[in-house]
């Protein structure tokens, strides 16, 4: 059974998701997330494969979420979906890993195999996050002030995000506050 703070913390995930906030994640919501992305990137060979990427990515996420079959998701299948992925550790391990190589393959722009500040702020803006609050997220995340977050610190990071349930974890706030 999710905590209350696992619940708080996968309840914001859900909203970073739905971009249209309608209280449900469909595909025109990854359609748009694509699209942020091309605005970032541009069009090109990279877009497409992050297009086909990102909706492969949807017609999963479906496929093991939605559970009435209503071509949608909402908080109550998305939190179901992500008990059982908790559950299981190979399943969460693919999760976090996942999660970690879409930010790393979207927003490593210049692939040195960290994420500067520059980019922690797009992140934040192709999902319609607050871009004035991603810089602060960014301080926190990295932890030891060097200036990007390595792939190694985000999967720690990412790992911590679905499975912590210590209020003080820095990785809670991978997607900025959750409502504590």
């Amino acid at each position: 059974m999710l905590s209350d703070l696992q619940t708080k913390k996968l309840t914001r995930y859900f909203q970073v998701y739905d971009i249209d906030d309608d209280g449900r994640i469909e595909k025109s919501d990854f359609e748009r997330i694509v699209e942020n992305v091309k605005l970032l990137h541009g069009e090109g060979a990279r877009a497409d494969q992050l297009r086909s990427a990102y909706l492969n990515r949807w017609d999963r996420l479906r496929a093991s979420a939605d559970m009435d079959g209503d071509r949608g998701i909402d908080v109550d299948e998305w939190l179901a979906y992500w008990q059982l992925a908790l559950e299981d550790d190979d399943r969460f391990e693919a999760e976090a890993q996942a999660i970690t190589d879409r930010l790393f393959s979207v927003f490593d722009v210049d692939e040195d195999e960290e994420i500067g500040r520059a980019e922690f702020i797009d992140f934040f803006g192709v999902f319609g996050l607050a871009v004035t609050l991603a810089g602060s997220v960014f301080e926190t995340l990295d932890e030891n002030e060097d200036g990007a977050v390595t792939r190694e610190e985000l999967l720690k990071h990412s790992r911590d995000f679905y499975r912590s349930d210590d209020v003080e974890t820095v990785g809670n706030l991978l997607f900025g506050p959750y409502g504590a």
